[in-house]
């Protein structure tokens, strides 16, 4: 090195402000303090905001207990079930009011999947079976006191998650059609299929939990629609049913009362065909109409006497427009008819009780004709009254349990909100890792680890 450049080093050096490396070393811890600080600032704030925003317990959970005999109450709405909702196998609910379905809840689409919900609280269960098309209210029904589900080929006890399968009866499938008034025993189709398609239809009284069984009728499968084949009478003791045209009316043990054909295409009403003394006996009837409706189709509720199949002089139901289908559930304690109402897509076609069939989970109230479907309460002198609605497009098969729709009772609901267990386990494990990721972090720091 020669001296010129030796001293122009220098020259340099001395222009250079020295450092301070004290100063310096307190500049830099301060600076990771107030880093730190603000990182564990915003995971604690976030964790708060989660805390507040997502329930961490299911809807309905810290109401007070309904004390024990309390009949079951209607929610005036329902919502979509979140994700990672609990099946009743696994966490029962006890006693459902209602159970209601739709196919595209949650990404991966819930076609096979039932949400029930509580009788006296909003707590959510859910009932699934990727093996079948199962619509609330025709492939599912309730019994009268809320604690079982009847599905295809077997019950659920929703007050301790055991299944008790129904008797094969030598049938490709075992479908509920309606409960007892007293719920112990259940009326059945037992289908044969070549395929996907129906060849025979046979209907059966079934005890579930004694594992017995009793032949009713053989159905014509071609005709036959769930939901609206078979009614109990209030009392127990009479049974309609409908194959073809013919609605037949028999005793319990199986003796003929009568037997008459329903005109204009009529069918029985649903589960609550029976009025509740017994002496009528409620048919469906559509009719087209009503050229440039949005829907051109009227139903009307029509009673006739079980003794004889005539029409009764009773005040008749308004016809109701609008709607892609109904069915009787039962009657409300004064006297009013409580139907499901199920709203048709736009633009579609009219759909009737020929419409489908024949395949299981098919015909009019199939989810690609149906909306929405709410309940109502519908009388000769009123307007119908809404006692159940939900989000278009996530309630679109309803049934309720008989003794909640005969009570009366409806209370004022508070559907699920926020994210499902699903999507809040996983940010609160993200939220965990990155805390204890800064702890690790911070410890290092503090035992003088260099920075990564």
């Amino acid at each position: 090195m020669t001296a010129r450049l030796r001293g122009v080093l220098r020259e340099r050096a001395d222009q250079v402000e020295p450092y301070d490396l004290y100063r310096g070393a307190i500049d830099l811890a301060r600076r990771r303090r107030r880093r730190g600080r603000i990182l564990a600032a915003a995971a604690a704030v976030l964790a708060v905001a989660l805390t507040v925003i997502v329930p961490l317990d299911r809807p309905g959970q810290d109401l007070p207990a309904a004390p024990p005999g309390t009949p079951g109450s209607l929610p005036d709405e329902v919502g979509v079930p979140l994700w990672g909702t609990s099946e009743v196998e696994d966490d029962p609910i006890g006693t459902a009011s209602v159970v209601f379905g739709a196919p595209d809840w949650w990404p991966l689409g819930s076609k096979g999947d039932l949400a029930l919900v509580g009788a006296h609280e909003d707590v959510y269960g859910i009932s699934h079976d990727s093996g079948y098309f199962r619509y609330a209210g025709e492939q599912a029904v309730l019994s009268p006191d809320g604690t079982r589900l009847a599905t295809v080929g077997s019950v659920i006890d929703l007050g301790t998650g055991d299944h008790t399968s129904l008797p094969d009866l030598g049938a490709d499938w075992v479908v509920p059609q309606a409960w007892s008034p007293d719920g112990r025993r259940l009326a059945v189709t037992a289908y044969a299929a070549d395929g996907e398609k129906f060849t025979s239809a046979t209907l059966y009284l079934v005890d579930p939990a004694a594992g017995t069984s009793r032949v009713i009728s053989d159905l014509d499968p071609r005709t036959d629609r769930d939901g609206y084949t078979v009614a109990f009478s209030r009392d127990g003791g009479r049974l309609a049913f409908q194959s073809g045209a013919v609605v037949w009316v028999t005793s319990m043990d199986g003796q003929l009362i009568n037997r008459f054909r329903a005109v204009d295409g009529s069918r029985l009403a649903g589960k609550g065909a029976w009025t509740p003394d017994g002496f009528g006996l409620t048919l469906l009837r559509q009719s087209r109409c009503c050229d440039g409706a949005d829907y051109p189709s009227r139903w009307k509720l029509i009673m006739v006497d079980p003794a004889t199949g005539e029409e009764r002089s009773t005040p008749a139901i308004r016809e109701l427009t609008d709607l892609v289908a109904i069915r009787l559930l039962g009657w409300s304690p004064t006297g009013e008819a409580v139907v499901t109402a199920s709203y048709p897509f736009a633009g579609i076609d009219v759909a009737g009780f020929e419409t489908g069939g024949a395949r299981l989970g098919e015909g009019l109230t199939d989810y690609e004709w149906v909306r929405k479907t709410e309940v109502w309460a519908v009388s000769p002198f009123t307007t119908p009254r809404t006692l159940l609605t939900g989000p278009d497009l996530q309630i679109r098969s309803v049934d309720v349990a008989d003794d909640v729709i005969s009570g009366g009772l409806i209370r004022a609901a508070r559907p699920p909100g926020g994210l499902g267990p699903y999507l809040r386990n996983a940010l609160f494990l993200t939220i965990a890792g990155l805390l204890a990721l800064l702890v690790i972090k911070l410890r290092k720091r503090r035992r003088g680890a260099p920075r990564s």
